[in-house]
């Protein structure tokens, strides 16, 4: 029987370089049914068995790769040539670390606005999963754990790739990469995902954990895609911001106007305006009923 595979899959890829990589998938493991489906550069490939959501579906294929997964450059054409099996999305399991140290649950796009310190390529976006991505923050919201805190993040770091793609992450230090209960909240979030009702838009504007973006989400039926903190506006150019759109499949531009400088705003607002990409408010995107 031939390994071509009509329909698309997705993919979810752990770490072995990341603690909290291999703890959110040792939890994917147990609280899901997969079997063995052969090896992906001579380690396991998992196939799900049964249909869980909408994303986790019969057929959805779990690996672990040795290297820090910021740096698998183009895993997505590495797996489609080893296995004749096409893609539609990634999910990368991943620690989240940040200095404050405080406890969170994350959720984010991949690419890089200017240099690649951390995989990818200078100035690349890869593809970005709005309504997924979007869905999986409202579960993990519905999720929660207490202590935690539930965002999004800006686009960061690699690696590049064509497939969209969205990371999933346990933060913020190591004594919570280890800890069972964030992963199985993280993971329950995945295996019940389905995707998330609204307008996709890119974010422009606002810390990294994008505090206004995470809110409108869980207001409004808007779905992210690539957002750019206010860190990385400067080093924006009307050729980043058309492919990050593109991208995200989004229908225009959300700006997170109070967390910017007032002149970035007007330039990229009236540059939006010239090119005729939609600027939107939130009074252009229905209330989202979130019943918790």
């Amino acid at each position: 029987e031939s390994r071509t595979c009509r329909r698309f899959m997705n993919l979810i890829i752990s770490s072995e370089a990341d603690t909290a990589s291999i703890n959110l998938r040792d939890r994917l493991l147990e609280m899901s049914e997969w079997e063995e489906d052969g090896k992906f550069d001579n380690k396991t490939i998992w196939k799900l068995v049964n249909n869980y959501g909408e994303f986790c579906k019969r057929g959805t294929r779990l690996i672990t790769i040795e290297e820090l997964h910021i740096f698998a450059e183009e895993i997505d054409k590495k797996w489609i040539k080893q296995t004749n099996l096409n893609i539609e999305n990634i999910v990368f399991l991943s620690r989240h670390k940040a200095a404050s140290g405080r406890p969170s649950l994350t959720v984010h796009p991949i690419g890089n606005w200017g240099a690649a310190d951390y995989g990818g390529k200078e100035g690349e976006v890869s593809g970005a999963t709005p309504e997924w991505m979007t869905g999986l923050l409202l579960n993990i919201r519905k999720n929660r754990i207490s202590g935690f805190d539930v965002c999004f993040e800006a686009t960061h770091h690699g690696p590049l790739l064509e497939t969209p793609t969205m990371f999933i992450e346990i933060g913020s230090s190591e004594s919570e990469w280890e800890k069972k209960e964030p992963a199985e909240a993280l993971i329950k979030s995945l295996l019940e995902l389905e995707p998330a009702t609204g307008i996709n838009v890119i974010g422009i504007g606002g810390g990294h954990y994008t505090p206004r973006f995470t809110e409108a989400a869980f207001s409004h039926e808007v779905c992210f895609g690539h957002m750019v903190a206010n860190y990385g506006v400067s080093g924006l150019n009307p050729d980043i911001i058309t492919k990050a759109i593109s991208r995200s499949k989004a229908e225009g531009i959300y700006f997170h106007r109070k967390g910017m400088k007032k002149t970035e705003y007007r330039k990229w607002k009236e540059w939006a305006e010239k090119e005729e990409i939609k600027v939107f408010n939130q009074s252009d995107y229905n209330p989202r009923n979130l019943l918790s």
